[in-house]
């Protein structure tokens, strides 16, 4: 997708009253950045009339996937072919398997990820990269940037910054998630377009999330795009996370990995902590919104069980007390774990 194209399609979500801000840094300043070139602002066309909002899919079945369930196969796998043999020993070999999502992968050619996202998907990468590189079959690669939001995109052109990284590692899969930059009440938020409060949210920002999907799978990766982990006392996460079920519905370049099950009470209330062998563990930070440990390596199970299995492999335990677990970024606004970090007990 072009420069051009992509800035002329940008030009729907403008109107006059949106002001474009510079950038800025998330509210935890001392989380280091991502190594990334930050393109210069996408440049501002002429107010355009307003995209009608999109259509709704007429129900469907969403690849959802959470830990307690597997993504169904693509949309794209033919019908079994329908056939008159009734003879039991031969009739089942008539029946075609279901192909799985992704290739099977080997020691020689291990299957490529890349992780996109903002600081919540920077604290995610380091227990997702371990329980995939833990099968040897995996290799994972991380490229998130703090304050990153779809809506972002007047001050974070994510267009331009993510085919160098897709030049790079050559995914077969992308993992993404944004939503505390696009959502919630955040400092210095008003270069957002579209913003929260705006009328036509739902539909522009439909339109980015199916830009993005375009541009992370261009050369052929499937997307697997998390949901937004819930907050206290907050229904905006769910919003932007029915709007990507919907979606998802109709592209099946996208995955939808939900992991509100997996952080909510069973009655959908939001957890902060987990029991781990009598002892409740914290799960997210003080913020209500990013991860300690805990909620790290509940996220990385569930999403390294949604990629292996589509690539038909099975998820191995032994990488949830590695190395990773060490890893600086969980020493800021730190959480009060109840063992060393490492201690499996």
């Amino acid at each position: 997708m072009s420069r051009r194209h992509v800035v002329g399609l940008l030009t729907v979500l403008l109107t006059s009253s949106c002001s474009v801000g510079e950038d800025t840094t998330e509210q935890h300043p001392e989380v280091a950045r991502a190594p990334v070139t930050t393109a210069a602002p996408a440049t501002t066309a002429a107010p355009a009339t307003t995209a009608a909002p999109a259509t709704t899919a007429a129900p469907a079945t969403v690849p959802v996937v959470s830990a307690l369930t597997s993504a169904p196969p693509p949309k794209t796998t033919p019908a079994p072919v329908p056939t008159t043999n009734t003879d039991p020993l031969t009739a089942e070999s008539s029946i075609p398997e279901s192909p799985v999502l992704l290739r099977t992968p080997t020691i020689v050619d291990p299957l490529r990820v890349m992780v996109v996202g903002d600081s919540v998907t920077y604290e995610v990468e380091p227990g997702l990269t371990a329980a995939l590189q833990y099968t040897g079959l995996v290799v994972s690669a991380g490229r998130t940037q703090v304050g990153f939001g779809l809506s972002r995109w007047p001050v974070y052109a994510w267009w331009e910054v993510w085919p160098p990284f897709l030049t790079e590692i050559q995914p077969e899969v992308v993992v993404v998630q944004t939503g505390t930059w696009d959502v919630n009440d955040v400092w210095d938020g008003d270069d957002r377009i579209p913003a929260p409060e705006d009328p036509d949210w739902e539909a522009s920002f439909a339109f980015l999330v199916r830009m993005a999907v375009d541009v992370l799978s261009d050369d052929g990766a499937h997307v697997y795009w998390l949901t937004m982990l819930p907050m206290p006392f907050s229904e905006r996460p769910e919003r932007l996370n029915r709007l990507l079920r919907d979606i998802a519905t109709t592209d099946d370049r996208m995955t939808v990995v939900d992991l509100t099950p997996d952080f909510t009470d069973v009655e959908g209330r939001y957890l902060s902590h987990v029991d781990r062998h009598g002892v409740g563990w914290p799960i997210r930070k003080v913020d209500g919104v990013h991860l300690c440990r805990e909620g790290a390596e509940l996220v990385g199970s569930i999403v390294a069980m949604a990629i292996l299995s589509d690539a038909g492999l099975s998820p191995m335990s032994g990488w949830e007390d590695g190395t990773w677990r060490s890893d600086a970024r969980y020493d800021v606004d730190p959480c009060d774990d109840p063992a060393p970090v490492g201690d499996p007990s």
